[in-house]
């Protein structure tokens, strides 16, 4: 007889499942929802934006249809979407699926978004400056790096090198206080909310970089070239936030004539575990309740919340 648990979650608010790309977040999640009465509260930053499906792993109709989804298509990708909307928007969703009774399961790898959900408004009242940024934007991406790198040598080494997006908002915010991040405040040490109970997959690297694998030739196989060329034949500019996430930015360039086949497979894949091994890094520093190595079964995962008494049984 499949084990439920009655969605009561005392004095845990929601439940959170992360991890790298390719830990299986997601497979975890489909497995425990039916059992939790959960609904699904998305934490990607790129599942956010409409069109944007094989790249991103989204989940698909047939597994949206057996379990409520939140946070997914709801921008356009032109628009911006950044951690701190992420997190005022999730805790609404949060607040109304528990309010249907239900288990609101966080669900993601997008570390700065889950840290703004965990930090309890962390994000919140950072300055901003429009003429700033857009002095900054003028800027060639390597030598915005190559200043970052400079003026905040931590900051650095937690962004990739290609990471425009978090490259500019980094140098904005370090003007603008007038210190490095660190000396802010503002540092890679996950805070942690007590109201979540929070689940970490921590899979072996060889069997990560295999699922990387794997997941890189089936998004291929299923088109993410064609998806690539629809968004932009609908005006997407290539440039835009989510165009420049893994996988599609890589499209971009095979598009432009700056790969070829064989080239792109394996520059998704090197891009990949490099994030891959970025997001490891972090979750390692996130005080998890529970950390799941690989081999587990949803039998045992569900006898470890019992045991900690997470749910009324």
């Amino acid at each position: 007889m499949v084990r439920s648990l009655n969605p009561n979650l005392g004095s845990y608010r929601y439940v959170v499942i992360a991890g790298p790309t390719g830990s299986g977040k997601s497979a975890l999640a489909m497995a425990l929802a039916p059992r939790l009465s959960a609904d699904i509260v998305t934490c990607d930053s790129v599942q956010v934006y409409r069109g944007f499906d094989l790249g991103a792993a989204k989940p698909s109709q047939a597994e949206q249809s057996l379990v409520p989804h939140h946070l997914l298509d709801i921008r356009d990708g032109h628009e911006d979407f950044d951690a701190g909307t992420y997190a005022d928007t999730a805790r609404l969703v949060i607040a109304a699926v528990r309010a249907a009774r239900r288990v609101p399961l966080v669900v993601g790898g997008t570390g700065l978004y889950l840290r703004a959900l965990l930090g309890q408004g962390w994000h919140q009242d950072l300055p901003k400056d429009d003429s700033l940024r857009s002095a900054l934007a003028k800027e060639a991406t390597p030598e915005l790096w190559a200043r970052l790198q400079q003026l905040d040598p931590e900051r650095a080494l937690a962004v990739h090198a290609h990471d425009r997006v978090r490259i500019l908002r980094s140098l904005e915010l370090i003007t603008l206080l007038g210190s490095t991040l660190a000396a802010a405040g503002l540092t890679a040490k996950a805070a942690r909310d007590p109201s979540a109970f929070i689940i970490v997959l921590e899979p072996p690297r060889p069997e990560l970089r295999r699922r990387i694998a794997e997941r890189t030739r089936a998004m291929l196989a299923a088109g993410l070239i064609a998806e690539v060329e629809l968004l932009l034949r609908s005006g997407v500019d290539p440039m835009s936030k989510p165009m420049q996430s893994i996988g599609y930015k890589q499209v971009v360039d095979y598009l432009a004539g700056h790969l070829d086949v064989a080239q792109l497979s394996e520059a998704i894949m090197t891009a990949t575990n490099q994030y891959a091994k970025r997001q490891c890094t972090w979750f390692r520093k996130l005080s998890a309740d529970l950390r799941l190595h690989g081999g587990e079964s949803i039998d045992s995962v569900m006898d470890s919340l019992v045991k900690v008494e997470l749910f009324n049984v």
